[in-house]
């Protein structure tokens, strides 16, 4: 892709060509930052696998690529635990055995704190635009999974992924006007105060539950429940006050506001079975059904 982004070409196609999955999830919005950043946090991923062309019927339509991305299954031994800082995020990544050689969890989290960086970034500015007293950006993002051994023939894994970017702020302006002549000919001097907040949200939300099944030593299956959400949101709300103070020290004040709300987002929930038939050391049969709804809410 370009320099300082995230998005990803293959084959001249768009980043939004390219079928990105997590644990077997769609994942829509595959950065943080406006791209800057990966919605991905290392320290949780096990694998990545890159198909280029010749897609398999098992990844339904895509024009581009498919980006397999696989989450750690945990320690089933010990508990570990790793994080990192840096110049304006941090992250910590926990994993161990729930029950030894039976159930592990990991989790990973990672944030910014590029919202606490706010008063001197505004100060650099020298108060141009003043951001609201909640902070004018910051992104996080969530890993889990447990990983469940029942027998020698089944295992059952649960992921989940939330990732959330929140970019605001307000922008206040005041004009004034002086020596002005309403309709009755009174002179007033006339001062306007508007205050614009902005923002934009976009969220990721991703859930999966699997279950490993060995029939025997030729046939193994794995069945999936998917669950998916993106959300954008973008907001502009406006609050504005005009004071007309007259000559006689009479005062009129006129109240207005604006709020404006786009929004728009897709759900997924799915269900598939795959399965895998090892004919002999030269064939290998896979099969499997899939179902997906989708809910867009543009």
């Amino acid at each position: 892709g370009s320099e300082g982004t995230s998005g990803f070409y293959v084959r001249g196609g768009g980043p939004d060509q390219n079928l990105i999955l997590l644990d077997g999830v769609n994942i829509y919005h595959a950065s943080h930052l406006l791209g800057f950043f990966s919605v991905f946090n290392d320290d949780a991923i096990k694998n990545i696998k890159i198909t280029k062309g010749g897609f398999p019927a098992r990844y339904g339509g895509r024009l581009s690529s498919i980006l397999e991305i696989d989450m750690k299954d945990g320690n089933m031994k010990d508990w570990q635990a790793e994080g990192g800082i840096g110049i304006i995020s941090g992250k910590i990544t926990i994993q161990g055995p729930i029950k030894k050689d039976t159930t592990s969890i990991i989790m990973s989290a990672r944030r910014t704190w590029l919202d606490l960086l706010r008063k001197p970034i505004v100060a650099a500015l020298e108060n141009k635009i003043d951001f609201d007293g909640n902070g004018n950006y910051y992104f996080y993002d969530f890993n889990l999974k447990i990983n469940h051994i029942l027998s020698d023939y089944d295992r059952v894994y649960f992921s989940f992924y939330t990732g959330k970017d929140s970019f605001f702020g307000s922008i206040k302006n005041e004009d004034n006007e002086s020596n002005l002549e309403d309709s009755d000919g009174l002179l007033y001097n006339q001062t306007l105060n508007t205050n614009t907040s902005f923002g934009l949200i976009w969220q990721n939300i991703t859930a999966a539950i699997r279950w490993n099944h060995i029939i025997n030593s030729k046939i193994f299956t794995n069945t999936t429940i998917t669950y998916s959400r993106y959300n954008f949101d973008n907001r502009i709300a406006t609050n504005s006050e005009i004071i007309n103070d007259y000559a006689n020290q009479d005062q009129e004040i006129i109240l207005g506001e604006s709020d404006y709300l786009y929004r728009s987002g897709i759900e997924d929930i799915g269900i598939k079975i795959d399965g895998d038939y090892n004919l002999n050391t030269k064939h290998n049969i896979k099969f499997g059904l899939s179902y997906i709804k989708h809910n867009f809410f543009p």
